[in-house]
Parts: C-alpha cells; structure tokens; sequence
C-alpha cells in the first residue's frame, strides 16, 4: 500500500459519500450511529479470504468486492428484507497498491449503490499474509415478512428462483484453463457477477406466504438439507424438475458430471430456494416473472421428516438428497461426499 491509513481512510470516505438521513454519523469516527427504523432489523456478517473464497488471477478486484457484498446482500433477501448499512474491514497486504483498494470499494460501492444502501465504516489493518474481507450488513424487514429456515410444512411446494449450475461451470473453466466459447463466457460471468435477489423475494411475499426461504450459496443439495433440517420435516427433490442451466448441459460430459449434478451441487448461485403453500405456487410463479422476469419453478414438495430427504429420479427411483455443494471447514474430499 502505497499511502498512509488516513489518506486511506479519507479516500474512502470521500468515495462513499455524505451519510443518508438515517445515518447521524458515519464513516471515519470510532463507531457509526443510526436511527433504526420501526421494523425488525436484520444483520449478517461473512469473511472472505483470497484463495479460499476468492482468487485474484479469476477476478479482477472491482469484482472480488462486488461479490463479496453481494454474498450478504442474498442473505438479507433469503429473510425477506432489504439491506440497510454496511460496515467492512480489510486485511490488506503490502503488496496491494492503493488503485487495488480503491478498486476493491469501487465494488462494494456498485452493489451498495444499486440496491441503496449505504457503507458506514470499517477498519483497515496490514496483513504479513493474504487479503481478507470482512463484511457485516444491516437490513430492515417489516415485522410480518420475516422467513427463516424453519417454517416448512408438510404439503408445501418446493419453489426456485433462476436456472442452476452456471456458477460451478464458470469456476471449473477458470479453474482448468478449458477454452471458452459464447456459453463459457456467459458461465464466467454467472460465476464471477451473480446478482442477489432482493426484488424476487419482495415479489414472493407479496403474493404468497413463505413458511421458509434460503439461497443457494453452498448448493441446492446443501441448502434444502439446512431447510429441512431447522424445519424438521423433508424433502422430496424433482430430479426431471431442477432448473438447469444451458451451461451445465452443454459442459457436463467434460466435466464428467450430469447436468443434474451440476445444479445440485453448484454454489455461489444466489437463487432462492422457497417453500410456500401449493395452492400460492401458481400465482407467485407469475408474479415474480411478471415483475422481475425471473423464471421460478416447482421442484419439489415437503414431506415428512420420517420420510427423509430424496431424490426423484427421471426413471422413477428414489436416493438419498446429495448433500452437495460447499461444506465449510470439512475434512478433504469432493463435493459429492467422496474422500481419496
């Protein structure tokens, strides 16, 4: 880093702007202080370091920061609300220059700015190591609208937003060098730029009743085994049902997998994963396309915990639910459950 904490510090917040009229102070004090509004308030926190969560020769910077606010960003949608304030802190490397930072807020500022919330502090701190990201974000959501992991009922329909498996494809052509075509690049791009679903989930809520609502950023194997788990109930998945995308299927055999296992297991999507009444599934399918123009499918239903969660195949058999996709601080082994 090429100049001192405070000229740092006063860069930043000359970017980040003046505070919004909830915010009574902001950047560059000991601590931010706000007026919160008259509805629940929401807060999540996620930590990233460089080459377990991101990687430099993937992304440029800008990118790195636009996704690691757009992580929190789909966690405060997965609860039914908006986000509100964020505050961040960098563990910097000396060998990061000051564009590098700059460009790095640069990203958080996109995301902030396009869902209209603000940064209102942090801390920077030299590292001897890799880069680290730290991020905790506010949300607010009206005291009617809260869905959690942990209302599933017996009956209810399975809904997901967007199409699968685009994600994990672009981290596996990154990843292995493989040659890009039209459909690589648009795979990179889902991996690199996803886009959280804050507008998809206000669609649903008001036009349907959501007993429970994740997103996927581990997989969607992974995500309704959570649902199911704080539900206690299960899952019977679809299989002919999963909304796979074209760059899955197209990639699939090279990366000796199925398009299904790819949608299952791929994370970092950002889709929402929805149980909400049957007799609401219609309806809020059309409305969410109607106001977004996401595509939202039934994959599934809720069933009893004795039941278990399973899988539907096309041919008609059943398995066991693939617990696929990331599992953080877990033994060696791939993402299928399979150790060497």
């Amino acid at each position: 880093m090429d100049v001192g904490e405070r000229e740092l510090i006063r860069r930043i917040r000359s970017a980040i702007g003046a505070p919004g009229r909830a915010t009574i102070v902001g950047i560059g004090d000991d601590a931010a202080v706000y007026e919160p509004p008259g509805e629940y308030e929401l807060i999540t926190c996620d930590a990233f370091v460089d080459g377990v969560h991101f990687r430099r020769d993937f992304a440029n910077y800008r990118e790195i920061g636009a996704k690691c606010m757009v992580a929190n960003v789909s966690d405060i949608a997965a609860m039914g609300g908006f986000p509100t304030r964020a505050v961040l802190s960098l563990a910097i490397p000396e060998r990061m220059s000051t564009r590098d930072i700059e460009d790095l807020y640069l990203g958080f500022l996109d995301v902030s700015k396009h869902f209209s919330f603000e940064i209102v502090g942090g801390d920077t701190v030299s590292s001897r190591y890799e880069l680290s990201i730290s991020i905790a974000l506010l949300g607010a959501v009206g005291r009617d609208r809260v869905v959690t992991r942990a209302g599933a009922v017996v009956g209810d329909a399975v809904l997901v937003t967007g199409r699968l498996g685009g994600s994990e494809v672009g981290l596996q052509i990154l990843s292995r060098g493989m040659p890009r075509n039209e459909k690589a690049n648009e795979a990179i791009r889902r991996h690199l730029r996803p886009i959280p679903r804050i507008a998809e989930a206000q669609a649903i809520l008001d036009v349907a009743t959501p007993h429970a609502m994740i997103d996927i950023s581990d997989g969607l194997g992974s995500e309704l085994w959570h649902i199911a788990t704080e539900s206690e109930v299960g899952i019977r998945l679809m299989q002919s049902a999963i909304p796979v995308d074209s760059a899955a299927t197209e990639f699939a055999g090279t990366l000796s997998s199925t398009p299904e296992e790819l949608a299952i297991g791929s994370g970092e999507e950002f889709e929402l994963v929805v149980c909400i009444p049957l007799s609401e599934a219609e309806r809020t399918i059309e409305h969410v396309a109607a106001v977004t123009g996401t595509e939202m499918v039934v994959v599934g239903e809720v069933v009893a915990a004795s039941d278990g969660c399973t899988l539907v195949l096309s041919d008609g058999g059943e398995v066991e639910l693939p617990r696929a996709g990331y599992q953080h601080m877990e033994p060696p082994g791939d993402r299928w459950g399979r150790s060497d």
